[in-house]
């Protein structure tokens, strides 16, 4: 993001001040369209990174009701090791909605991961 950021050109955000825009509307209004992208790429990455986050959720949960897809699947694994068709099947539906973000937001990816690499 700061990458991305930093490759923004100041005369664009000096154009919107010069016509009027406060900096808070000219963040809203030139920065955060323009940074669309990267914003969708940022997103999609912390989310795929909770999403499957496992030792942090494993030595901080103490309760079962809130705990991610992976911790659930491993206690299942603990308690019923032979039935490794339930456990496949588990592990795909939870990577379902990786899957639909990740096919959604192909063309922001794709465009965002670039984007801040080249001055």
């Amino acid at each position: 993001m700061r990458a991305y950021l930093l490759s923004i050109p100041g005369e664009v955000i000096e154009a919107a001040r010069v016509d009027g825009a406060g900096q808070i509307r000219a963040f809203v209004s030139i920065v955060v369209p323009m940074s669309r992208n990267a914003l969708v790429t940022a997103a999609l990455f912390t989310f795929l990174f909770t999403w499957s986050d496992f030792l942090f959720a494993l030595t901080l949960t103490t309760t079962e009701q809130v705990r991610p897809v992976t911790l659930g699947i491993f206690q299942y694994i603990g308690t019923y090791v032979n039935d490794w068709s339930s456990v496949m099947a588990t592990a795909v539906l939870a990577s379902l909605p990786a899957v639909v973000l990740l096919l959604v937001a192909q063309r922001f990816v794709a465009a965002g991961v670039s984007s801040g690499a080249v001055k």
